[in-house]
């Protein structure tokens, strides 16, 4: 039986419970929820595949040990306790990230400098080389005088794709996007529509569920760099989950009024390789209607909001008209539903709809909430 390792999976403040069941359907086992994140435990190609597939989640990290000890030398007898030479080697570059909650030991420098000193006294030959080096996180979280030492496994977060190199005003992230989507259950034989599209990031995220496209084939994780990362095992991983992606047929639209925001979204779009699976468009908002396609549909808005002083009133306007259009067009069909990006209690009650449900996430410094009406 392969050895069950613990993991924590990292996600925006809101999105825990449908990162645990994406988590789940993944094969994670143990799953606990908890505020931004969730622990679960599995196999290293539980690892590979989460961090390739995964859709909603942030970065991985692997639980490596926990400790009670208040003091530096407690600190560093838990940290002598780890095989450092399965993860570090000659091209490690090691950064130490130190979070203190209400505990005796809470002088982050002082507990980065002494753990960084312990640690090449344990592996002396790390970061020796001349050729370049990979950064290796790790994590000492303290909260309540207990102490969890994990490493990071995904290296840039895993929001970032790769095919959003140009974005417009206040793009949403590709986690948020995805997790908007199941959290609405669309499904790839539904319509999408997905006016006032910005960068294009929900029609993309649609586009790569639908035809399961792995979310993060190309991403440089840091387990990649491992000392003891076994290359075979990672490509049977990598090649099992390529071959998951399929031809679907989809009906996702696109638009905007703005041609900067379509030329971004397309070439966003085809570095994601799913340009041929969307149909964008240049359309003002106030034009608004249901495609002629007889299936159900998803109708998904990211209104813009805030702005400078004086602009409050043609905003709340524009969010008084988008509750006419959706009343108009779309809420008297039991086939269509729909969800909107909601900023502040002004822009719902400038709606005037009937909420169903709502999502509280954080995002952009921003307590925001995904409002399905």
């Amino acid at each position: 039986m392969a050895k069950q390792c613990k993991f924590y999976a990292v996600v925006l403040p809101g999105l825990e419970k449908i990162a645990a069941a994406e988590l789940a359907s993944l094969s994670a086992h143990d799953i606990e929820i908890e505020h931004g994140g969730i622990n679960f435990t599995g196999t290293m190609q539980l690892l590979y595949r989460i961090n390739l597939r995964a859709r909603t989640i942030t970065r991985v990290l692997m639980r490596l040990r926990t400790f009670r000890s208040m003091t530096l030398e407690g600190l560093a007898y838990d940290l002598q306790k780890v095989a450092w030479h399965v993860f570090f080697d000659e091209h490690t570059k090691l950064d130490v990230q130190v979070n203190c909650h209400r505990s005796r030991l809470n002088h982050s420098d002082d507990i980065i400098e002494h753990s960084l000193k312990t640690i090449q006294q344990c592996l002396p030959k790390m970061g020796t080389s001349d050729q370049q080096k990979h950064v290796q996180t790790l994590h000492i979280r303290i909260e309540n005088n207990r102490g969890t030492l994990s490493l990071d496994t995904s290296g840039e977060r895993l929001d970032r794709r790769g095919y959003r190199l140009e974005s417009g005003k206040a793009p949403i992230r590709e986690t948020i996007a995805a997790a908007t989507l199941q959290w609405m259950g669309w499904q790839p034989e539904q319509t999408l529509l997905n006016p006032m599209c910005g960068s294009g990031t929900f029609a993309i995220e649609a586009a790569l569920s639908a035809q399961n496209i792995i979310a993060n084939a190309k991403h440089d994780f840091s387990l990649l760099h491992w000392a003891s990362f076994k290359e075979k095992e990672y490509q049977k991983t990598l090649e099992r989950c390529l071959n998951m992606q399929k031809e679907a047929e989809s009906n996702i639209f696109a638009s905007d009024l703005n041609e900067s925001a379509l030329k971004i979204s397309k070439s966003n779009a085809q570095r994601a390789v799913v340009e041929q699976h969307i149909h964008i468009s240049k359309l003002d908002i106030h034009q608004l209607s249901k495609p002629e396609i007889s299936t159900t549909g998803l109708l998904i808005i990211n209104p813009p909001y805030g702005g400078r002083i004086g602009e409050e009133k043609e905003i709340m306007a524009l969010w008084s008209d988008l509750g006419d259009i959706i009343r108009q067009q779309f809420l008297a069909d039991p086939a269509w539903r729909t969800a909107i990006i909601c900023p502040e209690q002004a822009c719902e009650k400038a709606l005037k709809l009937s909420v169903k449900r709502r999502l509280p996430i954080a995002h952009g410094g921003l307590n925001v909430m995904i409002l399905e009406v």
